[in-house]
């Protein structure tokens, strides 16, 4: 499960949620110069200084406040607490009239308050100590060892500075890390105490509330974040992206996390890392009955294959919401399962495969940007392991 902002979408895959019917028009994206610099090479490296030197060349003020926005996401998802504080005030100053005017950049510009800008301003600079070695990380099934849930999800383990540890969803598809609140009190986090936001779930939860919080330090393994920007809620712990796509090069499999494996002499289906703003994905070329798409490796979902394009079915039953730890007749979602040939680079199947009638992942476009329809969950870890190497532009998901 995953976040919902209202200037961008952090669904538990990392999706924009779908466009109500009520809802205002969406506006539209910004200046075209500044996007296809920054989907290019310079601008997927670019620094935030480059960031918001780019940004300032774009003139017109309602474009370079969209462009504004986007540099304020990299710098979530960059971990720059300390850099948000001073360029988001600006921001606010400059286009003040045009941010009372907008329903959504007016909840955007309310997200912190005085505490919680001097917090972030005095926070140190996030940094990364990779493991110099191989290691390699049991993934557990569940949570803990004393509640044992329906659904099994990939739990790792992390630490904090204070030697307190719990057990994370390693989710690939949760494009921000996302702490318990019960967790970041144990961890020792500095809670934003006047921020807040409101996000939704995959699986059609709305408006729900909750803050965000720096942590000193979390430990995957040998490895290290220092001065981590999280989103804190009252739902189980999520490893995102943001942070897995930091931790070099890795592989996952069903029962380990390995980092710094040797480097995989096959790639089966090539995957894509992108980034638009906040939600990063890992994505597929795939074919689901004939259905052209790309497919989100989304390891914090539980089903083997999840699409929005319902196929021939066989039945509908009820279950517990995919991600969900605790056994509430309340979080009971129903599914229908269809029967279906997914094609991957490489490789093809006969799956059996579902779909969540009212769920928030879209079809094809929202806002003028493609989103995948097709989610490869946890399940799939069964057939398939992925070798993730971003830094070198080489990931890849093989079968097993």
């Amino acid at each position: 499960m995953g976040l919902l902002l209202a200037w961008v979408a952090l669904v538990s895959t990392g999706l924009p949620a779908a466009t109500r019917p009520n809802a205002p028009e969406p506006r539209l994206l910004p200046e075209p110069g500044f996007y296809q610099w920054l989907a290019t090479e310079q601008g997927q490296k670019a620094s935030l200084k480059q960031l918001r030197e780019r940004c300032e060349l774009v003139p017109e003020p309602g474009k370079n406040l969209d462009c504004s926005v986007t540099v304020i996401a990299r710098m979530f998802e960059l971990k720059a607490a300390n850099q948000l504080p001073d360029f988001y005030l600006a921001v606010q100053r400059r286009h003040a009239r045009a941010i009372k005017a907008d329903p959504e950049l007016n909840i955007l510009f309310s997200m912190f308050g005085e505490q919680s800008l001097a917090t972030l301003r005095a926070t140190g600079d996030f940094t990364i100590k990779r493991a110099s070695k191989r290691e390699v990380l049991k993934i557990h099934p569940y949570a803990n060892d004393r509640f044992v849930a329906q659904e099994v999800l990939p739990f790792i383990d992390v630490s904090a500075v204070d030697g307190h540890s719990a057990r994370f969803v390693l989710d690939t598809g949760a494009p921000q890390t996302r702490v318990n609140i019960d967790t970041a009190k144990l961890m020792g986090i500095k809670l934003l105490s006047d921020s807040h936001y409101a996000y939704s779930t995959f699986y059609g939860e709305s408006n729900l509330s909750a803050r965000l919080g720096v942590i000193e330090s979390l430990k995957i393994g040998s490895s290290e974040f220092r001065n981590v920007l999280v989103f804190v809620s009252d739902r189980d712990n999520l490893l995102g992206l943001d942070l897995i796509s930091k931790l070099g090069r890795l592989k996952i499999t069903r029962k380990t996390l390995e980092l710094n494996p040797a480097p995989s002499l096959r790639c089966d289906s090539p995957i894509t890392y992108t980034r638009m703003d906040l939600n990063q994905r890992l994505t597929i070329t795939a074919s689901l009955d004939n259905r052209n798409t790309q497919a989100i490796v989304d390891t914090g979902n539980i089903d083997y294959l999840t699409s929005a394009l319902p196929g021939q079915q066989v039945n509908v039953v009820q279950t517990l919401t995919p991600g969900a730890s605790r056994l509430d007749i309340a979080d009971r979602q129903r599914y229908q399962s269809f029967k279906g040939v997914l094609n991957l680079p490489g490789h093809s199947l006969p799956i059996t495969y579902k779909y969540y009638p009212g769920f928030t992942i879209p079809p094809s476009w929202v806002k003028g940007r493609y989103v995948p329809s097709v989610l490869l969950g946890w399940r799939a870890f069964e057939d398939f392991e992925l070798n993730l190497d971003i830094d070198a532009g080489r990931s890849c998901f093989n079968k097993v």
